[in-house]
This record gives C-alpha cells, structure tokens and sequence, in this order.
C-alpha cells in the first residue's frame, strides 16, 4: 500500500506533488477532515504506519484517480494474502452515521431483486455491513442465495474495478458464517453446470472459504471435474487452501495423489502442469519414493525443471535479465526524473508477473502495477518486446500476453488482434491472445472479429485442433465481455460451428440483463 501511494504522488499527473511537503499541505480537505504532517505522510508511504482509508480516498483526490481506484487495488490484494478468517478488508472504512438505520435492508432488497441495479460500490458497503454483522438474520433464508448467485454471476463478467469490487464482495461473503454456505453452494452449482462458460474462476474463488463444503467441492472438480478448465480452477483454489490449513488430515492423501497425477501428466494444458508441479514442490514430505524417482524424468523439460527447483517458469538468473531491461525502459519512459527514488519493489513484481507458476500471483502484480503511473509505459514496452520472434517463440510469451489483459490500453489491442490471426506463432501464443482480448482496453471492430472467426473456423473445420476450438472459445469469451451481442447472435445461428463455441454464445445472450448490464457498474 505504502508503494502504491508513494509512486501514484511520484509520478503522477502533477509534478507539484513531487515535493511531499506541500502534499501534506494540502492534503487537508475533501474526505480528510484532519491535518497531515510530512512525517504522517512519510511514514504512509514507508508503510511505517498503514494508511487509513480516508487517507487513501484523499490521495485518490488529489492525484485525480478514478474513484476508488486505489481503495479496490489495496482490498484485492490484502484478500489473497491475508488469512480467510480475516472478513473484513484491510482498509476499515468507517461506519456511515448519516445512513438510514434501514440501510442493510434496502441493500439486501435491491441485491436479491431480479431488477435493481447494484454498482461496485454498493456491492462493497453491503458485504461490509454483512461482514460487521455475523448474527445477522435474513428473512426470507432464499435471499441469501440469491444475493450469492447474483454477485457471483456479475463477478465473473465484470472487467477492471468493477471485478476487483465484486470479488472482494463475494470473497467476504464467501467468509461469512451466515452467508459462506450460499455463496459455497452458487459455486458448486455452477462449476457443476456444463453449459457455463467460465469454470476456472468459479472454482478458484473457493480459496476464500475454509467451510467443509468449500473443501469438498474444490476436491471433487480436481478428482472428477466437470471439465479441464474447472479442474484447473481447483488447482488454483489449493494454492491458498494448502496455505491456510483448510484441507483435512482425511482430505491432504486424495489432494496428494490428484498433484502428483495431474504433474506427471504430459498431456495436459501449458498453465496446469507447472501449476501442479508447483503445489508438489511445495508439499516436499509428502512425496513418496517412486514418485521422486519419477520426477527426475521432468528434469528434461526446462519449465518444470524450473518449477521444481526454484518455484519459478524460467532461470532466475535469463529472466533476471529481461526483468531489468523492463523495469530500466519502463522507468526511463516517465514524465519525469525522481534522482533519491529507487524503485526497488517494481523488479520484483515483474519477476511475479512474468515467472511466477501460479497465475493468480501473476494476475496480482499485474493488478498492481496497473494501479500506478507505469502501466501505459509498461504495456507499451511490452507489447514491443511480442513484436519480437524470438520473444514469441519463448516460454515468457504466453505470461507477457496475460498480463496485457490487465495493463494493456486501446495502443495495445491492436498487437493482441494480430497474434489472433498471424500465422506462424507457436499455437500458445494464438490461444493466449485470443483468452485475452476480451480484457485489453479498447473495443475491436465487427471486421476484426468476423476476421478471426472465420480464419480459426476454418483451421478447425479443416484440421480438427483443439487450439483452433480454444481460439474459438477464446473469441466467444471476448464477444461477451464486449457486450457484442450481433456477432454473438451470427456465431450461435451458425451450424458450422463447434458446438461448444455455439453453446457459449447462447450462454451470454442468455444472461440476465440486470448482471450483464450491471456488473461493470
């Protein structure tokens, strides 16, 4: 949090807050009621001290951020690294005396509606209010799953701050002791339905619950899941649920087995072995003779040697250079020269976004950067370095992609819209542009997108190759959370295609308009 504000003041839109003195001299006013000397604003930025939450709505203020732009970072992510017991965020807001005494009840009433539209910020006050409230009584008891089912179906179509708001929500109520059985159960029942299109993080997010329930059903989509892409959301979730003790003496032999399975499987997806690998290097006591008699065969393939090793995708010491030469550009490139500044926390999130094996660490610090003045200049270095082959045909590539989805801006659509359709890149590349244009900033033209689909169609119809059907279901994935509903409606009518790629585009048209329309609120 403390390097957060500290380079957002740095360098950001104005240079007269490179002075932190006369930062703390205006710092008084707007949502700040009280004086800020140097010293407190020292000790924020140094995490001496963590910063309140009024105090991070002012530097919002002053630096002229997006509305909570800030408050959303620092809540997403103190969740995935603090304790599941921990209900409420790590930004304690303080209690509003000016609302209504019935406040909850009309929050509760309008997320349980079929009709009323919630934004970000009401999802966040509701689950605060449930949070300081864990005797709270809900009448009628059906209301609890259908604020569930509700706040998880905006969750996994909402985009930017309005998915870290909306996750944060669920991932509360998902540690409620009230509300975890609902928001446990909406998971299950839609990890378990076949007809919906995104399993991996409905079944990640189960991290958030230490609930027996929660446990039974990440274990189940890894032994017998609904589909891959639900198992590998349950390899997610055990990443922290290993972390926090949530699995059972009975439940670690069946997880042991299922990691040790699922690593020495060569046939399964790029992003699931490593992660598998992963989460068995963590588990050194449990592996038996046999199997580390087995693993010395993996040493062959560089990743998972890697992995194995060092928890990381690449030699530290190759990757150590690329996340130099990124961090060195990257630096050079903003508005202005800051000589007693050294930015020592940027490498690091760079190693983690780029060679951590698990993608949520991934995600996390490409999250994070993206809430500070590097991201234009980062994507921009980034989306260079994809114009590079031999940078395509490396290991990194997929990584770099993914974290576009999070930095990249309308300049970068465009490099991800020619890794679509371009051949000759290794078919990684392809399915990993196609899994993130619905994510990259900007809009793309019904002319690219008929492009595409026609172009990965007829490879499949010709060839048969799962990339081919995983670039469909890519495209399909980015139609949706372009709200493009007239090449959704082409897609499902046509009969020439894959019939998974048909399904999901009736699954987005199918979606209720109060979360389809509302989630990004």
């Amino acid at each position: 949090m403390g390097w957060l504000l500290r380079v957002n003041r740095l360098y950001g839109r104005s240079e007269r807050w490179l002075r932190s003195a006369a930062f703390a001299e205006a710092f008084q006013g707007g949502c700040w009621p009280e004086h800020a000397s140097l010293y407190q604003v020292s000790r924020w930025e140094t995490a001496a001290v963590r910063a309140p939450y009024l105090a991070v709505r002012r530097y919002e203020e002053l630096l002229d951020l997006p509305s909570h732009h800030l408050v959303a970072l620092v809540d997403t992510i103190h969740r995935y690294t603090a304790s599941t017991e921990n209900v409420l965020p790590a930004l304690a807001r303080a209690p509003d005396r000016s609302a209504a005494s019935g406040r909850l009840d009309e929050l509760v009433d309008r997320a349980a509606s079929s009709t009323a539209l919630l934004t970000g910020v009401e999802w966040d006050e509701l689950t605060r209010r449930l949070s300081a409230a864990p005797g709270v009584v809900i009448s009628p008891h059906r209301a609890w799953a259908d604020i569930a089912e509700r706040l998880l179906s905006e969750t996994i179509v909402a985009d930017g701050i309005a998915w870290m708001q909306r996750y944060e929500a669920l991932s509360r109520l998902l540690a409620h002791p009230v509300g975890q059985q609902a928001a446990v159960a909406a998971c299950a029942s839609l990890a378990a339905d076949r007809t919906n299109q995104v399993f991996v993080e409905t079944v990640s997010v189960l991290d958030a619950s230490d609930h027996p329930d929660a446990n039974r059903h990440v274990l189940q989509q890894l032994v017998h899941p609904t589909n891959e892409r639900a198992q590998y959301g349950a390899l997610r979730a055990s990443v922290r649920k290993l972390r926090f003790g949530h699995f059972t003496a009975v439940e670690m032999p069946r997880l042991v087995a299922i990691i040790q399975e699922l690593t020495f499987d060569t046939t399964r997806r790029d992003d699931l072995q490593p992660l598998a690998a992963e989460l068995l290097r963590r588990l050194p006591d449990t592996i038996s003779s046999a199997s580390r008699t087995r693993l010395l065969a993996l040493a062959a393939d560089p990743i998972l040697d890697q992995v194995l090793r060092a928890g990381r995708l690449a030699d530290r010491e190759a990757s150590r250079r690329l996340v130099a030469r990124l961090a060195g550009t990257v630096v050079a490139l903003m508005p202005r020269d800051v000589p007693q500044f050294r930015d020592d926390v940027l490498p690091t999130l760079l190693d983690e976004m780029l060679f951590s094996p698990v993608f949520d660490v991934r995600l996390l610090a490409a999250i994070t950067v993206s809430g500070t003045p590097y991201r234009r200049p980062l994507a921009a270095t980034l989306a260079a370095e994809l114009a590079v082959p031999a940078v395509l045909g490396a290991s990194v590539a997929p990584a770099i992609i993914e974290a576009l989805r999070v930095l990249g801006g309308t300049e970068q659509r465009a490099a991800i819209e020619r890794l679509i359709t371009v051949s000759g890149v290794p078919a990684r590349v392809t399915v990993a542009a196609a899994q993130a244009i619905g994510h990259v900033g900007g809009r793309s033209e019904d002319r690219f997108w008929r492009q595409a689909i026609t172009y990965h169609a007829g490879l499949w119809r010709r060839t048969r190759r799962p990339a081919s059907a995983a670039a469909l279901n890519g495209l399909t994935y980015g139609l949706g959370m372009a709200r493009n509903r007239g090449v959704l409606h082409r897609l499902r009518a046509d009969d020439r295609m894959p019939e998974q790629v048909r399904a999901a585009a009736t699954w987005w048209l199918n979606l209720s308009t109060v979360v389809y329309e509302g989630a990004n609120r």
